[in-house]
């Protein structure tokens, strides 16, 4: 492509042309080999995948703070992460946004029989059936495509840990590989506990972190059994710690101390106070 001519400024103002073929446009310009950016034309799936992850995170980040105005703008950013790596496929003859779109939309009516499917309608009146119905169909597919080794073939490999922990303990309930109730997993959790103070008097590394994941582990499996998303439960207890901590600061600072140089007893006292500005 040559440099950007009056032609290709005149297609992105064109108010007739869908915005999102214009943001595809943007990218295909941006990636030229000859007069794209030197930053976007160096980018491979490799170096973009960590910028996905992090706008995925500021999408969550602006839901929790309830900033919908924010969140229009990180949703862009999010957009933009899959029109890019639709860019780099389609420069490699494997796909392009039009076949990501079609792939979602035909996996969305395949997987809501009871919505799209007229002539086999099948009533679903909760949640809970439409996801069984969900992961019936979903394994039904992957099993047609030899992705049957394992149950555990279906949790991503690169989820964050505490993710990881929980949709493997939603793979093996779905396969019967669970405790009966909250309270069984509660006293694992007390097993574990009891396993981690016996590593503590090794001082064994490699067993506290052995220990230690057991008991993370039995913690999440826990709220899992209760319905909890532990992501958003420890999402959440991060938010509240961090600030009863800056209240706890400012607190003292309005008494005319230093938190971090007074004693840990009016550390306490503080902590108590923040308790509640935040419960």
């Amino acid at each position: 492509m040559k440099s950007i001519n009056k032609k290709n400024i005149e297609f992105l103002n064109n108010k007739s042309t869908k915005n999102i073929e214009k943001l595809i446009k943007i990218m295909s310009y941006l990636r030229d080999p000859e007069n794209g950016c030197a930053w976007d034309r160096e980018q491979t799936f490799e170096s973009i995948a960590p910028y996905t992850v992090e706008e995925a995170y500021e999408v969550v980040q602006a839901i929790q703070d309830r900033d919908f105005e924010g969140l229009q703008d990180e949703l862009g950013d999010l957009l933009l992460q899959v029109v890019f790596l639709s860019q780099l496929a389609n420069e490699k003859n494997l796909f392009n946004f039009e076949d990501v779109v079609l792939s979602i939309k035909e996996k969305l009516i395949r997987r809501h029989p009871h919505i799209f499917d007229y002539k086999n309608k099948k009533i679903l009146n909760t949640p809970e059936d439409v996801r069984n119905q969900w992961d019936k169909i979903k394994l039904k597919e992957k099993n047609n495509n030899e992705f049957n080794k394992s149950s555990l073939d279906r949790v991503t490999k690169t989820l964050p840990s505490v993710l990881k922990s929980q949709k493997i303990q939603e793979e093996v309930s779905k396969d019967g590989f669970d405790f009966k109730n909250v309270e069984d997993c509660i006293n694992k959790l007390l097993e574990e506990l009891n396993e981690y103070k016996e590593a503590l008097q090794t001082q064994n590394k490699k067993n506290l972190i052995d220990e230690g994941g057991d008991l993370l582990f039995s913690a999440i499996n826990i709220l899992r059994k209760s319905g909890i998303n532990s992501e958003e439960a420890l999402y959440n207890a991060n938010g509240k710690f961090i600030n009863r901590y800056r209240k706890a600061e400012e607190l003292a600072s309005n008494d005319g101390f230093q938190f971090k140089e007074i004693t840990i007893f009016k550390k306490n006292e503080y902590w108590i106070k923040s308790k509640k500005f935040y419960s």
